[in-house]
């Protein structure tokens, strides 16, 4: 029988009949560790270089030596210990083997389904035993019980049974001197524990009524393990010097739904959440010492969402509030001089279209309505813009209706903030995900003028490009992990601002008592019923956080638990799993700008396409939100190349992964002469290949002889781009070269039969601009004949 985490409680009900005795393993049993892996604990050996492998390799090679010397198949810690430290004396051998169970019961606490599954079974008159594979002496087991369970949960178990004791493991013939120890016969028994070969298997061989736990089913193992790794990549000195915290383990154990929104909700937004939410409580209550007054917490909609009802679960008694203060606001009321006007207009100018910098600039309709203009031509809307922006600086009439109307929005603003609370000379904290802070920055020495309110900001992530001096930080910045790591990271932060904010318009302004007019959303960011099943399951986490553990082990504060929720997040922006992307593919959003246009979160097909035509550097160039979601369906070392990338920074490019090139021969036919040349094609992915021809001023007619290399043959992409386009990675502006076939049968779109003699001609662009010839193919079936010949070492 297999059992998850979630029903081990109510087990017996299920046993059968005639049971007398209830053994159970003991570690990740009964005994959990806050850590991801068992030898993760090590890092807390003082060790020079790390303590995990060190401590490995002693206990590898006493097992060994052990076998060897006298056939045992277990040691102890003395032995291992000797192994580890040389020549050191008894007393420092002692000393270690002190520190190594202190560690052990830092990092312990007790599965609070199985400490109830215990009692029930004293209730039920059951005896009740440990039989545990390790290399504690049973005193040293029984303390190490005590300590993380408690002493009433020790009293409960009748006998123990340790391999060290007995020199035998459970897969060997620890089984047998139970069964003899006892005096019961082996059907009287049920014994519980992980580890398939020697709680199941074992147990069944030597005729026990056996049950296998599984702590994790498959999706959250996997993630677990990709969250360790992401660990290691975050953060230098975790697995050597800090052990990788999973404190969220044992609840995300208890979770049976499989619904993979509900899993990303339960498992890595709630995790999230509620440990920014006790990072939070702890910034407050030293933000309102310092101050000697009460700092409010002002949760800034419509990110701040989620995580305010998070909070406000868990704190009820710190009175926070919700304030819809969006970029879109603050900007607009931060234009009260020429000044605050030209640095608006010089960041926003090229961002955003004339009616939405007239609207944040507070203009009717009929003022800005003749530079509103151009449809969907590019170079008329720049046009207009300069015009506008150059219109806007020089008409001082224009400037003076729009510092009157921000003084009179301010005041709305106020109304807003008094609506929540806020009062004369308040101390208030902004809270939001993050990433730079930009309401914070805008709002403070504006309501400081008007309010005299001191304005403190906490955020998930934070990194500011500048310094801004202000009250700022974050449960992820500066002060544990480097810009380049926080950098990576805010590259996805809205994958997390779409789980956690409110299916509402964003506020674009104030009726005159402060109540919030909001933009008409988007009829596909409206409504989202991923979005409410993630953030239900998240709120369930919350209230079930603790019900998993009998208590909290030592070495779960606050620091550990960040950076785990780090991981957690990063291991989300950047190896999600499908079922995840799953998620997120009904995802659209907007960007808080004061525009309803809202665009797809993921568009899985640009990963695919971006991949086939320029291969694994293509997202150097490349900004969307989740670029790792749209590369997900191409496998972990794609995902796992993206991730290094962007963590580290590499300087990576196109001709570093140009190996294992194929020859094509091109005619090139100019006016007056014509040749034949032969260009590499390089990989990129899924079997395609890159082949570029420079085609100068001279614009010669190109003729790709495919079916030199090729029988069958599948075009993804045949077009000019100008040369310097090409080294920018700017694929979007290749334009489809006016193609003809010649000896090559289409059989369906993209996909050709050729002969011998079959060519992809290319008419010859028009002007004269450096170009390139870009064709992307995949030869489904290669022309064996001349595929050795031509292949490039």
């Amino acid at each position: 029988m297999t059992v998850r985490a979630f029903e081990i409680e109510g087990l017996l009900d299920k046993a059968p009949e005639g049971i007398e005795v209830l053994s159970l393993d003991c570690f990740d049993t009964l005994i959990w560790r806050n850590t991801h892996a068992p030898t993760d604990i090590f890092a807390d050996i003082e060790f020079l270089g790390g303590g995990v492998e060190p401590r490995m390799w002693a206990e590898s090679h006493a097992r060994k030596r052990a076998h060897l010397r006298t056939g045992a198949r277990e040691v102890g810690l003395t032995d291992i210990y000797r192994e580890m430290m040389g020549n050191a004396d008894d007393a420092e051998i002692e000393a270690a083997i002190g520190r190594e169970l202190a560690i052990e019961a830092d990092h312990a606490f007790a599965f609070a389904p199985t400490v109830a599954l215990m009692r029930e079974a004293k209730r039920r008159g059951l005896k009740l035993i440990i039989v545990s594979d390790m290399y504690l002496t049973e005193p040293q087991l029984r303390a190490h019980i005590a300590g993380a369970a408690g002493e009433d949960v020790l009293a409960l178990v009748d006998h123990v049974f340790v391999s060290n004791a007995h020199g035998e493991g459970k897969r060997d013939g620890l089984f047998p001197i139970v069964l003899k120890t006892l005096g019961v016969a082996a059907d009287k028994i049920l014994h519980v524990g992980d580890n398939r070969a020697a709680d199941y298997d074992a147990a069944h061989e030597h005729g026990l009524h056996a049950v296998h736990l599984l702590q994790f089913d498959s999706d959250a193992a996997s993630r677990l393990r990709m969250e360790a790794a992401t660990a290691l990549m975050l953060d230098p000195q975790s697995g050597i010097t800090r052990p990788v915290a999973q404190p969220h383990r044992a609840q995300i154990a208890m979770r049976s739904s499989d619904d993979p929104a509900y899993m990303l909700g339960h498992d890595i937004v709630g995790p999230g959440l509620e440990t920014f939410a006790h990072w939070l409580k702890n910034e407050l209550d030293e933000a309102s010492a310092k101050a000697g007054r009460p700092v409010r917490p002002l949760f800034v909609m419509r990110d701040g969402y989620l995580p305010y009802k998070v909070f406000e679960a868990l704190y009820p008694e710190m009175d926070a509030k919700t304030v819809e203060i969006s970029r879109f606001v603050a900007l607009r009321a931060s234009i009260k001089d020429e000044k605050f006007l030209d640095h608006y207009l010089e960041e926003w100018t090229e961002r955003l279209p004339v009616r939405s910098l007239a609207r944040q600039l507070m203009l009717f309709t009929h003022e800005y309505a003749k530079f509103d203009k151009g449809g969907d031509d590019y170079e008329a809307h720049k046009l207009h813009r300069q015009a506008f922006v150059k219109w806007i600086r020089k008409d001082r009439d224009i400037q003076r209706k729009i510092f009157t109307r921000r003084d009179a929005f301010l005041k709305k603003i106020i109304a807003h903030l008094a609506a929540a609370g806020v009062e004369q000379g308040d101390a208030i904290m902004l809270v939001d995900i993050g990433y730079n802070g930009t309401v914070q920055n805008l709002l403070t020495p504006m309501l400081a003028e008007a309010m005299n309110v001191s304005v403190s900001g906490r955020y998930i992530f934070l990194r500011e490009k500048r310094q801004s001096g202000l009250d700022k930080r974050g449960m992820i910045d500066v002060r544990n992990f480097d810009y380049r790591t926080l950098h990576a990271l805010s590259r996805s932060i809205v994958v997390l601002e779409q789980l956690c904010n409110i299916e509402q318009g964003s506020t674009i302004d104030f009726d005159a008592d402060g109540t919030p007019v909001r933009e008409k959303i988007d009829a596909k960011a409206a409504s989202n019923a991923s979005r409410g099943k993630v953030q239900a399951a998240a709120l369930d986490f919350v209230a079930a956080a603790g019900n998993s553990r009998v208590r909290a082990p030592r070495a779960d504060d606050l620091a550990s638990r960040c950076r785990a929720a780090a991981a957690s997040f990063a291991r989300l922006f950047f190896l999600p799993s499908a079922g995840e992307v799953g998620v997120f593919e009904s995802f659209d959003f907007d960007y808080n700008m004061g525009s309803a246009a809202s665009v797809t979160l993921v568009d899985k097909g640009r990963g695919k396409h971006g991949l086939r035509r320029r291969g694994l550097t293509f997202y150097n160039d490349q900004l969307p939100q989740f670029m790792s979601a749209e590369l997900q369906a191409q496998g972990l070392p794609v995902s796992l190349a993206n991730f290094t990338a962007s963590r580290f920074k590499l300087d990576l490019r196109s001709t570093d992964f140009e190996v294992g090139g194929l020859q094509v021969p091109v005619i090139l036919a100019g006016a007056t002469q014509q040749g034949v040349m032969d260009f590499t094609a390089w990989p990129t992915a899924e079997g395609y290949y890159h082949l570029r021809v420079p085609v100068g001023p001279q614009r010669p007619v190109v003729a790709v002889q495919l079916g030199q290399v090729c029988e069958w043959v599948q075009v993804e992409e045949f077009g000019f781009m100008p040369l310097e386009d090409m080294w920018d990675g700017k694929s979007a502006s290749t334009i489809a070269a006016k193609a003809t076939a010649d000896a090559m049968e289409q059989m369906s779109p993209g996909l050709f039969r050729a002969t011998p003699t079959g060519v992809l001609i290319a008419a010859p662009p028009e002007g004269s601009e450096p170009m390139v010839l870009s064709l992307v193919f995949r030869p489904v079936v290669a022309r064996k004949a001349t595929a050795q010949l031509r292949a490039v070492a």
